[in-house]
């Protein structure tokens, strides 16, 4: 078993964090606001605009040999070869330069997906070997996001891949719709933290330090597994599941799934390993995020999994229980048919 601990501290990797949220939530303000923040020194910024003629990376005020402007095209698709040429030559003139480059923003533009653009992060061998994906965060714009998420697949998309949820604009709406929205985003994705932002102001912690380090120690899977009671699912026969029916879906939320499933036994590294892409390719685009810790046959500690939509991060061994129970648990958000599925595949577990 690997040592998580000396892993963590060996870690020279930078810290990237993609920060993502559909057309006008604030992404810009956000930036000039916490790149002015002392703890956020050695940070770079990757923007990535849809059109051809760049405009944000002007309105961001960064060092411009510290900035990155990917143009004509989104990084989850059309622009995605790029990104490995924007980091590279960022990380190429912080040592030209021979100062610490500590961090990396990459902003995307507001019709981006967050998994393809990890996707290209975990899998290409020279930003593998240099970046670490610390978080997701997503800015929801209070104002218009009850529309949005009724009508605009990418911006449910954005949310259900998020690590963090910060809510913007909630200045503009009252109370009541604000408290209204952020139990929606629980809703949706319950592994993440909703919080409010005004007038951009986020704190370094809320892009940092976040989602890279709780996937390592576990905390967040034992707060999320605590809430299973309170996650919505219409249960198939074949499936064992901690959850309860939550009445009152919104249109967003109509085939929206969120569950979790247990398996009381452990199970063969070899069943598992094969289980997971099975898995993926059955479910396709459906497969939103899961998330959990897995009992393997001989080991004394757990493996986390964390997937968004069709990108799995590699797998990492605790050193030990977060917990006394020793289940497999894992949390599912799915779109369509996705408990059907999981269930269908259940028996392959059990072999």
């Amino acid at each position: 078993m690997s040592d998580d601990s000396h892993q963590a501290s060996a870690d020279t990797r930078l810290p990237v964090c993609v920060l993502t949220g559909f057309l006008g939530a604030g992404k810009s303000t956000l930036l000039n606001f916490v790149l002015r923040h002392p703890r956020m020194a050695g940070t770079a910024v990757v923007i990535n605009e849809y059109g051809s003629v760049g405009v944000d990376h002007h309105l961001v005020e960064s060092a411009p040999e510290d900035t990155e402007l990917v143009a004509d095209g989104c990084l989850c698709c059309t622009a995605n070869g790029q990104l490995a040429e924007a980091l590279m030559s960022l990380f190429q003139r912080a040592q030209r330069r021979r100062f610490a480059l500590k961090r990396l923003i990459i902003e995307t533009t507001g019709l981006a997906e967050p998994g393809p653009i990890l996707q290209q992060l975990l899998r290409h061998p020279q930003l593998a070997e240099r970046f670490v994906i610390d978080s997701v965060v997503t800015l929801v714009d209070a104002l218009n996001a009850p529309p949005t998420l009724d009508t605009q697949d990418i911006a449910v998309r954005q949310v259900t891949g998020a690590d963090r949820l910060l809510v913007t604009k909630t200045d503009l709406v009252g109370e009541v719709v604000a408290l209204a929205l952020e139990s929606r985003l629980a809703a949706m994705n319950p592994d993440a933290t909703v919080e409010r932002v005004l007038a951009g102001a986020a704190q370094p912690g809320q892009l940092f330090g976040g989602a890279h380090r709780r996937s390592s120690d576990g905390d967040d899977l034992g707060q999320l597994f605590a809430n299973a009671d309170r996650i919505r699912f219409t249960p198939a026969a074949t499936m064992k599941l901690d959850a309860s029916v939550r009445p009152g879906p919104t249109p967003a939320e109509q085939d929206i799934q969120t569950f979790s499933l247990i398996l009381d036994e452990p199970v063969a590294a070899s069943t598992f390993y094969g289980w997971l892409p099975f898995l993926r390719q059955l479910c396709g685009p459906t497969l939103l995020r899961v998330k959990g810790l897995v009992n393997l046959k001989g080991q004394s500690a757990p493996i986390v999994i964390h997937g968004v939509q069709e990108t799995f991060h590699p797998t990492r061994q605790l050193q030990a229980w977060p917990s006394d129970d020793r289940r497999t648990r894992l949390v599912f958000i799915t779109r369509g048919w996705g408990q059907e599925i999981v269930g269908s595949t259940l028996e392959w577990l059990r072999r």
